[in-house]
């Protein structure tokens, strides 16, 4: 893969890296690629479903009504609470 193209790649997934990394960045690719195509080798026709996906069980707790906190308990504990709700820090810019 040439830098042009790995650079186009970064850029449609937001990437941003230094041009003293790119180097770097296209050897990983570049072996990432050949072993990708070496798998791709592999002979998986006698491969069946049952083989690859295991069958499991969704095991939860049972739903049981239990005691719980009033408001006022849990504003007395919550680091802030206004008008009924805490309050927690914004991590989602908008």
């Amino acid at each position: 893969m040439e830098k042009d193209r790995l650079q186009s790649i970064a850029n449609l997934a937001k990437l941003r890296f230094e041009e003293s990394q790119l180097e770097g960045m296209l050897s990983d690719f570049n072996k990432i690629m050949a072993y990708v195509d070496k798998v791709k080798e592999l002979d998986t026709k006698s491969v069946t479903e049952e083989e690859i996906y295991e069958w499991s069980e969704n095991r939860v707790r049972p739903d049981i009504l239990g005691q719980s906190m009033t408001r006022d308990e849990i504003s007395k504990i919550a680091p802030k609470f206004e008008n009924g709700y805490i309050v927690v820090p914004r991590v989602i810019e908008t």
